[in-house]
Order: C-alpha cells, then sequence, then structure tokens
C-alpha cells in the first residue's frame, strides 16, 4: 500500500478541488503525485488494478459521496464502474510510458483527456468526473470554453500539472510555460468579460423553486397543497410582470397529458394568469402487445399556453444509467425483471424547441446540462435538424431539475455549476429550475445573475441577455474525435513494439 500513496494523494486532492470549498486550484496540483507515481517503474496488473480502485473510491467518495444517501448500491456501482475505467487508462499509460517513453507525458496526458471524453457515450454514460469542472469558481478562465469546451480545460489542467512536475525536477524552462499559458488563459478571460457584446431582449421569465420534499411529492395526501403553492407562485409572476414561467422537471406527480382531472388544472394557471408555463412531468404512451414493461413511459416536459393548449413535448434523451433505465434493456431483456427502484423510462429521441413571445428556447432535463455535445444541438436549432448554413441559435436553454434527492449537501452545487460552463461554451443563457433549488440563471458569460437557496420558496427572474458571437466551439466540438485517434494510435504503436530505446524513466521527456 505505500506504494500507492501518491494515487491516493492525488485522489484526494482532485476529490477536494470539486467541492464547494473554493479549492478548485488543488486541480493544477492534483495530477503531480500521480505522474511521480508513473515515473517509478512497472506496476502488475494487480498493483494497477489496486491502484485504480483507490484512485476511484477516494476521489469519488470525497465529491460525489451525496450519492450513497439516494442509493448506496448505485454509488458502488459507479466506483466499481469507474475503477474498470481507470484500470484501462493506467494500464495504457503504463504501456506507452514502457515502450515509449519518449512520448510518456503525450500518453498521459491524452489518455486522461480521452477517458473523459468516452464518458459521453453508451448506456452507462456518466459525464462528470471532467478536470475542468473543478474551475467552475473561476469566471475568468472558464471564458475559454467558448474555444474549446470543457476538455480544452482539462487539458489546460493537465499540462499545468505536467509542466509544474517538471518543474519540481528543476526543469526551470518549464516556468516559461506555465507563466505563457495563465497570461494567454487569463487575458483571454478578461477580454471577453469586457468586450463580448450583450443586449437584453424584451422577455420576462421567472424561475420557480417550489421546494416540495421529496418524501411528500408522490403522495396523494399532498397533492391539494402541492398544487396550491404552484398557483400562488405562478400568480405571483404573473402579478411581476412575467410572461413565461419554469416549473422543475416532474413538477406535477401525474401524467399530466393523459390525466383527465389534473391537465384542465395546470391549463387553467396558464389561462388564468395568461402567462406560459413550462413543467415537467411523467408521460405514458401505448405499447405494442407484450413489451415488457406494458407501455411507454418518459421523463417529459413541455410549454402551456394560454388558451391554446400545450406544444409537443420534450422526452428526455439521456437517462441516468440505473437511476432511471437499467442498460442493455435490449441486448438482455430479462433484466427488465430487476427492480432497484427505477422508472425504466424510455429515451427521447430529439430536442424540442419552443417559443414565448418572441423568444425561442429549448429545454433539457436533469443530468443533461453535463453533455456538452447535446447542449450544442439544443443550442442551435440547424444542428437538431440537421441544416446547413449560418448557425441558428435559439435564445436561451432551460433546463430543470429535482435536486430533493441530494437534501442539503454538495450535490446540487456540483450538479448546478455544470450550468456555467454550457452557457460559456455555447455562449447562451441559461435557466434552471430545480425542485429544491439550486435554482439559476446564468448569462452567456457564465455570470450567475440570479440564484436561490437551498429549500427557499421562490420564483427567481433575470432579465434574458443575448449575444451575436458564435463561439469557436461551434465550429471546432468534434476535435476531443482526434485526441481519441491519437491516444488509439499511440497505443497501437505501443503495443506492436517489441523493444523500447534504451532510456532509463527519469530521461528527458
Amino acid at each position: 500500500m505505500k506504494k500507492a500513496l501518491p494515487v491516493l494523494l492525488s485522489a484526494v486532492l482532485l476529490g477536494i478541488s470539486r467541492l464547494p470549498l473554493y479549492c478548485g486550484w488543488l486541480a493544477f496540483v492534483g495530477l503531480i503525485p500521480l505522474l511521480y507515481h508513473f515515473d517509478q517503474g512497472g506496476r502488475t496488473w494487480k498493483e494497477l488494478l489496486r491502484d485504480a480502485f483507490i484512485f476511484s473510491a477516494v476521489n469519488l467518495t470525497i465529491w460525489l459521496h451525496w450519492i450513497w444517501g439516494v442509493t448506496s448500491g448505485g454509488f458502488v456501482g459507479i466506483i466499481l464502474f469507474y475503477t474498470v475505467y481507470y484500470f484501462l487508462a493506467f494500464t495504457a499509460i503504463q504501456l506507452i510510458g514502457k515502450k515509449l517513453p519518449r512520448l510518456r507525458y503525450i500518453g498521459f496526458i491524452l489518455v486522461f483527456l480521452t477517458l473523459e471524453y468516452l464518458q459521453n457515450f453508451t448506456e452507462f454514460r456518466f459525464a462528470w468526473i471532467n478536470l475542468g469542472y473543478a474551475l467552475t469558481d473561476y469566471t475568468v478562465l472558464l471564458q475559454a470554453a467558448d474555444l474549446g469546451g470543457v476538455v480544452l480545460m482539462s487539458l489546460f489542467i493537465l499540462l499545468l500539472n505536467l509542466w509544474l512536475y517538471r518543474l519540481s525536477q528543476h526543469k526551470w524552462t518549464n516556468l516559461i510555460f506555465i507563466a505563457v499559458l495563465m497570461l494567454l488563459w487569463s487575458g483571454y478571460g478578461i477580454w471577453c468579460l469586457k468586450s463580448l457584446p450583450l443586449h437584453k431582449a424584451e422577455a420576462q421569465i421567472a424561475i420557480m423553486q417550489p421546494s416540495i420534499p421529496q418524501e411528500e411529492k408522490w403522495e396523494t395526501q399532498h397533492f391539494t397543497e402541492l398544487y396550491d403553492r404552484y398557483t400562488r407562485l405562478t400568480r405571483e409572476a404573473a402579478k411581476q410582470g412575467a410572461q413565461l414561467v419554469i416549473w422543475p422537471e416532474a413538477a406535477m406527480p401525474a401524467y399530466v397529458l393523459r390525466d383527465g382531472n389534473v391537465l384542465p388544472l395546470v391549463q387553467n394557471l396558464a389561462d388564468s394568469n395568461r402567462i406560459d408555463l413550462f413543467t415537467g412531468f411523467p408521460d405514458v404512451l401505448p405499447a405494442p402487445s407484450g413489451y415488457p414493461g406494458g407501455a411507454y413511459y418518459y421523463n417529459a416536459a413541455t410549454l402551456f399556453r394560454p388558451y391554446a393548449g400545450y406544444d409537443k413535448p420534450y422526452y428526455k434523451m439521456i437517462l441516468v444509467p440505473v437511476g432511471e433505465r437499467i442498460p442493455l434493456l435490449k441486448l438482455f431483456p430479462f433484466m427488465w425483471k430487476l427492480q432497484f427502484g427505477q422508472a425504466n423510462w424510455e429515451y427521447g429521441t430529439s430536442p424540442t424547441f419552443h417559443t414565448s413571445g418572441k423568444v425561442t428556447f429549448s429545454p433539457q432535463i436533469c443530468f443533461e446540462i453535463a453533455f456538452a455535445e447535446l447542449n450544442r444541438c439544443m443550442a442551435f436549432r440547424n444542428l437538431a435538424e440537421r441544416r446547413t448554413g449560418r448557425p441558428d441559435r435559439v435564445d436561451f436553454l432551460v433546463n430543470i431539475t429535482n435536486d430533493a434527492w441530494f437534501g442539503r449537501s454538495a450535490g446540487p452545487w456540483v450538479h448546478g455549476m455544470m450550468t456555467r460552463f454550457r452557457a460559456i461554451e455555447n455562449r447562451i443563457q441559461i435557466y434552471r429550475s430545480a425542485n429544491t433549488g439550486i435554482s439559476m440563471a446564468v448569462d452567456p458569460l457564465g455570470r450567475i445573475i440570479a440564484r436561490t437557496r437551498l429549500y427557499e420558496i421562490t420564483n427567481a427572474t433575470a432579465p434574458l441577455y443575448k449575444t451575436d458571437r458564435i463561439p469557436l466551439y461551434y465550429y471546432v466540438y468534434a476535435y476531443p474525435r482526434l485526441i481519441c485517434l491519437a491516444t488509439l494510435f499511440l497505443i497501437a504503436v505501443a503495443l506492436f513494439r517489441k523493444k523500447p530505446p534504451r532510456q532509463n524513466s527519469g530521461g528527458k521527456a
């Protein structure tokens, strides 16, 4: 275990960097012990597996501990899943370091970036571990996300770790690299904050935070109390001049569009207050005879208009693995019989776009905020509709969620702060309605211009800001795929190289 201490130290530093403790700067040094660890020579596959488990368990336990309170089995599953991820990553890093020692640091960076990018795919996707998310408190540094997204933030963090590590070995040239990177990085951020043109749109939008206790939400005896709270807050928003009020995920504990009792209640609130109402709810559609679930169930949302009914509902496209659907059900149908308290929702297939007054928006539900490419397609309508030509950006994005599961832990903060990255990547304002908080509005510069406290019962309002500048990320979003190809190429070369060059592990990179 003594040999694994550097791994443990890196896991602790990176874990703390993700908490709301203003310690994001720890990510700049958090990988230095791990770099040292891999520079000390080879490990057996058992040692690599041990290292992967320690790194996964310690790192994730520190900043994802709040998931344990919702599902202890799911939390253990996440740790084991990422143990496999890190085992493969550590194996690749060691292989490249052994066979291609001159490229070992390049391999280290490429493997980490590839690991982060691959978590966006398959039914097990859980895109939360990016190093770049440690920078959520640093508005100036975040501005570069419009150049290359959160992956670019991770790249800068990896480079700083590498150059600081080399500096500790008296490689003084690395001090110049560090100074140049920080000068350009912070300089670009300051320039964006001072020069990005923003203009205020004609829109009055309210974000509702009803703070309905999770243990009461689905109890029928509490429905009247729940509806009264939505009624009061909606009326307050209308009196304050809002043209649109946004309710949170699954706000109504009923199949609203199929329930003849609940649907008129929701429509009446829109009609009587002459206000557009966007809300989340479960939905159900008929399935063919013999379908395992008996019907198609969806995590849905749509826009209600006064005296005009409702829009085509949006169905959540990326579901929480196990929590919202057991992965690989089509491949292994017998798993329909497994019950862990999950809903087994169906996957939505496309974004939806809504118009309220003179502005347009696209919605997303819960942890879909973590997926940069999905948000890019929602922000730019031409991408979702597969149209070529000039970028067609909507006026704002809406994220609705129910973080009541996580209580007063760090979870709502960790989840909510991802909104800043998506806003900057697409230079678009985002309104986030969370049942118990944290609800917020984030402008195209990633600044939080309205925010609620946890469990506060209130509406939050913020003016809508827009910019005409199209971010570079819109055009170069696919560059992480080139990083993946470069990583595979390095691994392939290392696998087929019979003899490494004659050089010890401490030689020049």
